[in-house]
C-alpha cells in the first residue's frame, strides 16, 4: 500500500477541521495516511479516538512554532528517522515551521512527490516589513523544494506564481479547507433554549464572535466598538481560548459591559452558538481563509467582517459590511446598520460559500494526490 503523511507543527486537542478534507481525500484513493505534529495539547480520549475513527497513524515530533527555537533541530531527526523508516509516496506539508522541516527532511529521503499548503503567507498587502524580509526569501527559496504548491487565497495564488517550484512544478489554488454547510443549519438545540442557558432574552440581537484569544483576532475592538454602538437591548458573545483571555476579561470589566459581552471559552456546541445568534463579527488583522467565518456563512449569518484577503474571498470586494480592522468607530456604524438591516443576507452568505464546500475541497485534493492538473 502506497504511504502518505500530512505534517503539521501543533496537534491542538482533537484532529483538527483544517486538516479533515486533505485526509479524506488521500484516505479515498487507498493511501495508508499518517499524521504528523506535536502533540502535547491532544485531549484523551478524543484524539486517538479521532484518529481510530479515521483511520489515521499519527507520529508525535517536536516542533515549535518559534523557527529559532531549538526544539525544531529535535524535530528535525525525529521526521527524517520517520520518513527514513516509512519511505512515504506523499508528503503533505503545512505551516512555517511543518512546511521547512517537511520539504528539507523530504528533499533528503528523496520523497517522489512533495506538496506544500500555504494557508496564509505571513507576507501580505500590508504587512510588517520583517515579515517581508524574512518570510518572502524563505519561502521563494523553499519552493525549490516543492512539486506543488497550495494557495487558499487569491492574493497568496497571486504571488506564489513568482515562486520557482521543481522541474514541472505546479501551483495551485484550492477553496480553503472545505466546510459542510449543511451541517451548520442543524441545530441540536432550539435557539431559544441556547440563548437561555447564555442568559439572553429571547428578542435581543445578539453579535457573535469566534477564534483564538490572540492580537491577531484584534477581539478588543471588537469589544470597543460594541460598548461605542451602545445598540439596545444587544449582546457580544466572543467564543474560544487563549493568552489573552484574562486581558479581554479586564476589558470588559473596566468597560462596564459584563451583563451584555460574554466570554465563553472554546467551544464544542458552536452550530447551537450561531443559530442562536444574529450576525457575525470578525475583526482579525490577518487570514489566510478563515474557518470561522465559513462556519458563520453556513449558518446563514451576515457577516461584519475586517477588510483582508481570506475574508474578501468568501464574500467578494463589493461586500458592504467590511471595515478596517483599526477603525473601532467604523466597526460601530457597521454594528449599528445591521440590525435595521432588511436585506436577505442569510441567502447572500449561504449562496457564496457553497463554492467553498467540503465536498468540493476533498475533490480538489483528490486531483492533486493524483497529478490531475488543468495546465
Amino acid at each position: 500500500m502506497k504511504k502518505f503523511l500530512y505534517i503539521t507543527h501543533l496537534s491542538g486537542k482533537r484532529v483538527n477541521r483544517l486538516w479533515i478534507s486533505a485526509l479524506t481525500a488521500a484516505l479515498a484513493q487507498g493511501y495508508e495516511v499518517h499524521l504528523a505534529c506535536n502533540k502535547s495539547q491532544i485531549e484523551e480520549p478524543g484524539w486517538p479516538e479521532d484518529c481510530r475513527k479515521m483511520g489515521i497513524i499519527d507520529h508525535h515530533i517536536d516542533f515549535n512554532r518559534d523557527p529559532l527555537n531549538r526544539e525544531n533541530k529535535k524535530a528535525y531527526k525525529e521526521l527524517l528517522q520517520l520518513m527514513q523508516k516509512e519511505q512515504f509516496d506523499i508528503v503533505h506539508c503545512n505551516t512555517p515551521i511543518g512546511g521547512m522541516l517537511g520539504r528539507i527532511c523530504a528533499h533528503k529521503v528523496g520523497t517522489p512527490y512533495v506538496i506544500y499548503q500555504a494557508h496564509g503567507f505571513h507576507f501580505w498587502d500590508g504587512a510588517p516589513l520583517k515579515n517581508w524580509m524574512f518570510y518572502y526569501p524563505f519561502e521563494k527559496w523553499m519552493a525549490r523544494y516543492t512539486d506543488t504548491l497550495i494557495t487558499i487565497n487569491k492574493e497568496d495564488y497571486n504571488r506564489s506564481l513568482k515562486f520557482k517550484t521543481k522541474k514541472y512544478g505546479h501551483k495551485i489554488y484550492v477553496h480553503g479547507v472545505g466546510v459542510i454547510v449543511e451541517d451548520f443549519q442543524n441545530p441540536e438545540n432550539s435557539k431559544e433554549a441556547v440563548r437561555e442557558k447564555l442568559g439572553i432574552n429571547s428578542d435581543a440581537f445578539v453579535f457573535v464572535t469566534t477564534g483564538e484569544l490572540i492580537h491577531r483576532k484584534n477581539q478588543a475592538t471588537a469589544i470597543k466598538a460594541f460598548v461605542n454602538a451602545n445598540i439596545p437591548n444587544a449582546y457580544l458573545l466572543i467564543c474560544g481560548s487563549g493568552e489573552l483571555f484574562e486581558t479581554l476579561n479586564n476589558l470588559i470589566n473596566n468597560l462596564g459591559c459584563k451583563e451584555h459581552v460574554k466570554l465563553l471559552g472554546f467551544r464544542q456546541d458552536m452550530v447551537d452558538v450561531l443559530n442562536a445568534s444574529n450576525a457575525f463579527v470578525f475583526p482579525s488583522f490577518q487570514e489566510g481563509l478563515p474557518v470561522a467565518q465559513m462556519e458563520a456563512m453556513s449558518a446563514g449569518l451576515p457577516c461584519i467582517v475586517s477588510k483582508i484577503r481570506g475574508n474578501t474571498d468568501l464574500l467578494g470586494e463589493d461586500y458592504l459590511y467590511y471595515f478596517d480592522p483599526n477603525d473601532i468607530n467604523g466597526l460601530s456604524i457597521k454594528m449599528k446598520k445591521i440590525v435595521t438591516d432588511t436585506y436577505n443576507w442569510r441567502k447572500y452568505s449561504i449562496e457564496h460559500i457553497k463554492n467553498f464546500s467540503f465536498d468540493k475541497v476533498v475533490s480538489e485534493f483528490s486531483k492533486i494526490y493524483n497529478k490531475q492538473f488543468d495546465d
